[in-house]
């Protein structure tokens, strides 16, 4: 968090002097104590009833800019005392999302809390303010207690007093379409054709709405398969208001009970869909077409890495970098589509039956797993050290930076090297936060589920593939080394 500090007295006098220096003290160890930077810290000697301050002036020229994230203030009245000042302040900082911190706990927008700004300007707003917010409490309680609070049910379900019911037409089995569709490798765009050339309603028409569109859209497709709804649990409140007097909604702490109702997916199709949407979009994978082959986009050559490509006529995979540069750039690693599907087949049926007869793996696992958990804990506390002491790093620089002990170009260096260190330790407390031994275990129970049921694997189809492949290395001679979205071997 980048930090502006705004410190004002309104006369020379030695004692209002002496404030001056106090705030900035007071601020510099709140900045400390945050773990945040200091970004500079504006000074004026003045009133605040006019905006003709020069640090003033120049505080809201870089806040334009965004060059820090947040305003500290001893209070509103440091920052403006009129009116027509105030509403220019505040259209400053929301319009560049710059928040507003006060050191008297009237203002702290990194709470959201914005109703209390104390200019009476906006006291008008003030009861709107409180008013939605009991309606939005109130829909948390409501929506708490397991009951739809939205008018609207999604597409391929009734509400019915706060409870969501299948309806009795086509359009859940329109959703178990789109579901299918996209684990089998088909895009947003192509399903949605796809539904248009069938000729299903769409979810306007469904609903019967005036001027609705014939056509679906990749949209509506991306909303379906993200909406949790469909396997039977609840998640609202996921976005609110940002304020009354501001256009647009932000992010909010969902609220989520399970098994509120019927569901129209499996849990295992559900959660496979959303592992596959987060793969394309953080491995920036392009969109699988249908119809392109069977092990699209999970194929790799050993030597360069680059994707294999299908040669039809022969129905063998090549290195694509062979067969567009040629034998100076890397070897042929062709192998036969019929003897990679065996490969598959065999594979993921000797897992399947493992998991079936062997009650050995589980203990295994069950092993893993708590060695999973010593590990993440273990990884936790070493990254919370490491951000502690980048912390306590900060601080003694910006200490000696307000001490004249180095200059801002010595200070803004090292404040960049430091919180790059702490980019890097955040990432990595993240990515730990993604794979915690819960979801571990619970994607292992769903994978387990999954095999089972197609103990068999009589046929390996692109949903197959999609489901359980992540991906496969194929080395000269035919070797491959295939690489699944679970990992129970040793």
């Amino acid at each position: 968090m980048n930090c502006a500090v705004y410190v004002r007295i309104s006369t020379e006098l030695e004692q209002q002097k002496m404030s001056l220096e106090h705030q900035e003290s007071m601020f510099i160890k709140h900045i400390i104590d945050q773990g945040w930077t200091l970004f500079k810290v504006y000074r004026d000697i003045d009133t605040g009833t006019h905006g003709k301050r020069p640090g003033f002036i120049q505080m809201l020229e870089d806040a334009k800019e965004n060059k820090f994230d947040i305003i500290l203030a001893k209070e509103l009245s440091r920052l403006v005392r009129n009116i027509g000042l105030s509403e220019d302040f505040k259209r400053v900082v929301m319009n560049n999302k710059i928040h507003v911190w006060t050191l008297d706990g009237a203002i702290n927008t990194l709470e959201d809390d914005i109703s209390k700004y104390g200019l009476y300007a906006w006291l008008y707003e003030e009861e709107s303010r409180r008013t939605s917010n009991r309606i939005k409490d109130h829909m948390r309680v409501i929506a708490e207690s397991g009951r739809y609070i939205k008018g609207e049910a999604p597409y391929g379900y009734n509400v019915d007093d706060g409870k969501l019911i299948p309806r009795e037409d086509e359009s859940p089995q329109v959703v178990r379409v789109i579901f299918k569709q996209y684990i089998d490798g088909h895009g947003f765009q192509t399903i949605a054709r796809h539904l248009s050339n069938e000729g299903y309603q769409t979810p306007s028409m469904s609903k019967g709405k005036k001027n609705a569109g014939l056509l679906w859209h990749s949209s509506t497709i991306k909303l379906i398969l993200k909406n949790r709804h469909y396997i039977g649990d609840l998640e609202q409140c996921k976005e609110t208001n940002k304020d009354i007097s501001l256009k647009g909604r932000k992010e909010g702490k969902a609220i989520i009970v399970e098994d509120t109702h019927d569901p129209i997916i499996t849990k295992e199709d559900y959660y496979c869909v959303q592992k596959m949407m987060e793969t394309r979009a953080t491995k920036h994978v392009e969109r699988i077409t249908p119809k392109k082959h069977l092990f699209s986009d999970k194929l790799f050559c050993n030597d360069c890495g680059k994707k294999l490509w299908l040669i039809k006529q022969q129905g063998t995979y090549q290195c694509g970098t062979f067969k567009k540069h040629g034998a100076n750039h890397c070897s042929s690693h062709k192998i036969k589509e019929d003897l990679l599907v065996d490969i598959l087949k065999n594979d993921l049926c000797n897992y399947a039956k493992s998991m079936e007869e062997n009650e050995k793996i589980y203990k295994e696992i069950e092993g893993r797993m708590k060695m999973q958990a010593d590990e993440y804990l273990r990884q936790q506390k070493t990254y919370e050290k490491k951000r502690l002491k980048h912390r306590e790093a900060k601080g003694k620089l910006i200490l000696k930076y307000t001490g004249d002990e180095i200059t801002k170009l010595e200070y803004d260096l090292a404040a960049e090297v430091l919180d790059s260190q702490l980019v890097e330790v955040e990432k990595k407390l993240l990515h730990l936060s993604g794979s915690s031994p819960d979801q571990s275990k619970e994607s292992y129970e769903r994978i387990k589920t999954q095999l089972q049921q197609c103990v068999r694997f009589d046929e390996i189809t692109r949903e197959t593939v999609n489901r359980f492949v992540d991906k496969i290395i194929v080395y000269e001679g035919n070797k491959v080394e295939i690489h699944y979205k679970f990992n129970i071997r040793n």
